[in-house]
């Protein structure tokens, strides 16, 4: 019955769409990290390390139980409201008139500009992966893994992510073109990326890099914090 309300009356349908996309904004907007670091910790990371609100500043002020804590928050933050939409269609309950990307979409640009902190926020790395890992898991599996090796390496978060950004960015691109179209759960891995989706690795990718400037300013002067530093 909801079906068939939902097939002729397209307007509740995008009424759903829009709801969804509000929904996904405000909860890519939370700041897991400062209400975790608060309620946890009693500390505030904005006014501590690097002062950022995502994970990497939470791992070094409030230690790595709370820091990994807050990465998988913001994780999945990037693939909740997909994760929904994905369940009511697979229930027949309701079929977005949209694609998925523009619920991921959302979500990063809350994280990144935040209602909650007026519009300031994180680097949206981990929600990125969210995203990425929901929609293209071939595409993050290859991202976590040049992370890790370049994080190991160097020891900079910041040299790690942006290698794993261009590598998001790659590898989407070349699924587009090589890309099969996936018929079983396996293929669903190694699915090819459509042109809309792999524009938004490319914009969320840009995003990234713009918001590590000040890093790449601190790696050029030797005051990046390293995790390797930070051992010694």
């Amino acid at each position: 019955m909801l079906n068939t309300i939902l097939e002729i009356n397209p307007a509740l349908n995008i009424t759903i769409a829009v709801i969804l996309l509000i929904i996904s904004y405000l909860l890519g907007s939370i700041p897991f990290g400062v209400l975790i670091g608060k309620k946890i910790k009693g500390i505030d990371i904005r006014e501590h390390g690097s002062k950022n609100i995502g994970s990497t500043n939470a791992i070094r002020v409030l230690g790595k139980p709370v820091g990994y804590l807050v990465f998988l928050c913001d994780v999945f933050k990037g693939m909740a409201i997909i994760i929904l939409v994905k369940i009511l269609e697979a229930c027949g309950l309701w079929i977005s008139p949209i694609d998925y990307l523009y619920y991921g979409a959302l979500a990063i640009i809350g994280h990144s500009f935040s209602i909650f902190l007026n519009f300031k926020g994180g680097k949206a790395v981990a929600t990125s992966l969210g995203v990425v890992l929901i929609l293209s898991p071939l595409t993050a599996i290859l991202c976590l893994i040049v992370f890790l090796i370049a994080l190991y390496a160097s020891g900079y978060v910041s040299v790690a992510s942006t290698l794993a950004t261009i590598t998001v960015v790659t590898v989407g691109w070349i699924l587009h073109f090589v890309g099969i179209e996936p018929t079983n759960f396996f293929e669903y891995f190694i699915g090819s990326v459509s042109l809309p989706l792999a524009l938004l690795f490319s914009i969320m990718g840009l995003l990234i890099i713009l918001k590590h400037i000040k890093n790449y300013k601190r790696l050029l002067n030797g005051t990046e914090n390293s995790f390797k530093k930070n051992k010694k």
